[in-house]
C-alpha cells in the first residue's frame, strides 16, 4: 500500500497561510510515501497575456521566492506544471524582448536546479501527457474550466475503475463517467486565496474552496479523500487506515 497526498495550486505570494499551515501539519501526521504537486505553484500574473501596465511593473520576487519557499518545505516527488507556471516556459521560448527572454531562461534553470536538487520530478503542462499515475489514480492540473471540468476530466483522463484528480479550478467537484469499469473526476480545491483581484467580476469564484485530496493506492485497489474545511475553519480528515 503506497498513501500519497495530491494538492495544488499554491499561486505563490497569493497563497492561503492558514490553508498552507494545515497542510503542513496533516502532512507530518499522515507520512505519506508519494508527495504530489498538482500545478500552479507560482502565480507569474507579470507576465499573462494581456496584463496591464501596473502589474506588469510589479516585482516577482515576492511571488518566486513564496512559491520555491513551499516547494522546498513540503518537498513533493512530483511536480506537474499548471497554466500559470507555463507562462515563464513560454516567455523563455518565445518572448520577443531578448532580455525578458534571457531572465526568463535563468528563471526556468534555477526552478529546475532546484527540483533536481531536492529529487522532485517535473512533469510539463501538457494535454496528451502531463499527467502523473500512481496505480489507477491519475493526477493532472487540469486542462478545463467551469462548473462541469471534473466531468470533463473524467471522459478524457480517468483511467478505466480508476480516478483522476485535478487542479486549476480551485473548486471541489465530483463527477462519475458512467461507462463499463467506470472512472471519476475529482477537483480537490486549492491553496490560494479565495479572492484575487483579477477575477472579482467572475461568478465561477463562488464555487473555489481550500482543500486537497489524500488516500492510498494497493495495486488495482484506491481510495481518495477530499480535506476540506467545516463552516467554522476546522479541518477534520482520516488519518488511520485500517483493513477489516
Amino acid at each position: 500500500m503506497q498513501t500519497f497526498i495530491f494538492c495544488s495550486d499554491l499561486h505563490g505570494d497569493n497563497q492561503h497561510h492558514k490553508t498552507v499551515d494545515a497542510l503542513f501539519k496533516f502532512t507530518d501526521i499522515y507520512k505519506p510515501n508519494k508527495r504530489i504537486f498538482g500545478g500552479d505553484l507560482f502565480d507569474f500574473r507579470q507576465i499573462r497575456r494581456g496584463v496591464g501596465g501596473a502589474e506588469k511593473q510589479e516585482s516577482m520576487l515576492a511571488d518566486v521566492g513564496a512559491g520555491l519557499e513551499f516547494l522546498t518545505s513540503w518537498n513533493p516527488d512530483v511536480f506537474l506544471l499548471g497554466n500559470h507556471d507555463q507562462r515563464l516556459w513560454d516567455t523563455a521560448a518565445w518572448h520577443k524582448d531578448g532580455l525578458v527572454r534571457d531572465t526568463a531562461e535563468r528563471g526556468v534553470s534555477d526552478i529546475q536546479k532546484k527540483c533536481k536538487k531536492l529529487g522532485c520530478k517535473i512533469i510539463p503542462y501538457r494535454s496528451d501527457r502531463g499527467y502523473y499515475d500512481l496505480g489507477r489514480v491519475r493526477m493532472i492540473h487540469g486542462y478545463a474550466t467551469g462548473i462541469y471540468a471534473s466531468k470533463k476530466m473524467a471522459e478524457i483522463y480517468s483511467p478505466a475503475s480508476g480516478i483522476v484528480l485535478h487542479g486549476h479550478t480551485h473548486a471541489i467537484q465530483n463527477h462519475s463517467v458512467p461507462r463499463i469499469g467506470g472512472g471519476r473526476g475529482m477537483g480537490v480545491g486549492c491553496m490560494a486565496r479565495l479572492d484575487p483581484e483579477y477575477n472579482r467580476h467572475q461568478t465561477g469564484r463562488l464555487i473555489h474552496a481550500h482543500g486537497w485530496a489524500y488516500g492510498f493506492v494497493d495495486g488495482s485497489d484506491w481510495e481518495c479523500f477530499q480535506a476540506k474545511k467545516t463552516t467554522r475553519g476546522q479541518w477534520v480528515v482520516a488519518v488511520n487506515l485500517t483493513t477489516i
